[in-house]
C-alpha cells in the first residue's frame, strides 16, 4: 500500500528533486554543511545552493544558520518527516519498478512477529518456488506496531497473535500454531529459580518488550500476579530481540513467546516452561477481507496447506 502525502507536499515535490531532500535530511542529521558535503562528493557550496532553492520552492526557512551552529526551523522540523517519508516512497517505488522490469510482476507485503518467523519461512520457501515472478516484501515488526499495520490495512498479510486482531471485522485469519510464555533467565541466576516459588522469581529484576506494547506487557502483568508477585521491569526494549539480548548480558530475566528461543543463539540464556493456561499464545495469519491483489489467493491457499502441518 502506498504511503499518503498531505496535498501541499505533493504540490511541492513538482518543483525540487531528490538530491534536495537528500542533503536537507543529512543536514538535519549533521547539522554541518561540510560533514554533508563529504558524505555527498559535493562542495559545500553547491550544498548550500541546493538547500537555498528547496527553500524556496517552499517559500519557508527550513534552516536557522549562524556563524557558530545550525539548527533547524519550526518549518523545518516539521518539513523533515515529510521529506523522509517522500525519500522513502520513492525508493519503494524505484525498488518496485525494477522487480517489474526483471519479471516480478506480482507483489505482496507480509508483517509478522519474530516469533513467527519459522512458521512464516516454510510459507515463503514454497511461495518462492512456485510462484518466482512475485516480488515479496516482508517487515518484522513488535506488537503494537503489528496492531496498528492491520487496523490500518499496510499489508496483505500479517502474522500475528490471535488476541491481536480481536474486534477486526474487516479481515479473516487461520490459526496456524501454539506457543507459550516462557521464562528467559541467565543462566547464571537459572539455578536460583523455582518455577513453582515465583518468590525466586520475583528476587530478580525483569527486562521487557516497551509498554506501548500493550499486549505483551498485559499478559506479563497479568501471568505475575496470578502467580502473587508484582514484576520489577527495570529496562524496556523496542525489539524482542533486544529483550533476549539482556538476559544474555545478566541485565534481567524477562517473559517472551517460547518460540524465540529458536531464533537466536545465546549461549547464557535458558527457557524455562510456565504451567497454566495464562500462558498459552494462538499465532493467525490475517488478510483483509475481499483482498484483491492475484497473489493473495495462491498465497492463502499455501498457508493452508503449509502452516496446519507446523501444529
Amino acid at each position: 500500500m502506498l504511503k499518503v502525502l498531505p496535498n501541499y507536499y505533493i504540490r511541492g515535490a513538482l518543483i525540487m528533486d531528490t538530491l534536495q531532500l537528500r542533503l536537507f535530511v543529512s543536514i538535519a542529521s549533521t547539522l554541518n554543511f561540510s560533514r554533508t558535503a563529504k558524505q555527498f562528493f559535493i562542495t559545500q557550496p553547491a550544498v548550500s545552493r541546493h538547500i537555498k532553492i528547496l527553500e524556496s520552492s517552499l517559500g519557508v526557512k527550513l534552516l536557522s544558520r549562524t556563524s557558530r551552529k545550525i539548527q533547524l526551523t519550526e518549518e523545518g522540523a516539521e518539513f523533515l518527516q515529510y521529506a523522509n517519508l517522500a525519500l522513502e516512497v520513492i525508493s519503494d517505488a524505484e525498488n518496485r519498478l525494477h522487480n517489474m522490469a526483471q519479471g516480478r510482476t506480482g507483489h505482496i507485503r507480509i508483517a509478522a512477529l519474530s516469533s513467527t518467523a519459522h512458521q512464516l519461512s516454510s510459507c515463503l520457501v514454497r511461495l518462492s518456488r512456485e510462484y518466482p515472478a512475485v516480488q515479496v516484501d516482508v517487515d518484522l515488526l513488535e506488537g503494537s506496531e503489528l496492531i496498528s499495520a492491520i487496523q490500518k490495512g499496510e499489508y496483505n498479510f500479517y502474522f500475528a497473535i490471535a488476541d491481536m486482531v480481536d474486534g477486526v471485522d474487516s479481515h479473516e485469519y487461520q490459526m496456524f500454531s501454539q506457543d507459550r510464555l516462557e521464562l528467559f533467565a541467565n543462566t547464571g541466576i537459572a539455578e536460583d529459580i523455582d518455577i513453582n516459588d515465583w518468590s525466586t522469581v520475583q528476587r530478580h529484576p525483569f527486562v521487557s518488550i516497551q509498554r506501548s506494547d500493550a499486549w505483551l506487557t498485559h499478559k506479563i502483568r497479568l501471568i505475575c500476579k496470578n502467580r502473587g508477585i508484582t514484576p520489577s521491569i527495570i529496562n524496556y526494549y523496542n525489539r524482542a530481540e533486544a529483550a533476549v539480548l539482556a538476559v544474555d548480558a545478566g541485565i534481567g530475566i524477562a517473559l517472551l513467546p517460547g518460540k524465540l528461543k529458536h531464533l537466536y543463539h545465546h549461549p547464557n540464556v535458558v527457557t524455562v516452561c510456565i504451567p497454566g493456561d495464562d500462558t498459552e499464545v494462538s499465532y493467525v495469519c490475517v488478510w483483509k477481507s475481499g483482498e484483491k491483489n492475484w497473489v493473495s489467493k495462491p498465497f492463502r491457499d499455501i498457508i493452508f496447506n503449509t502452516l496446519p502441518q507446523e501444529g
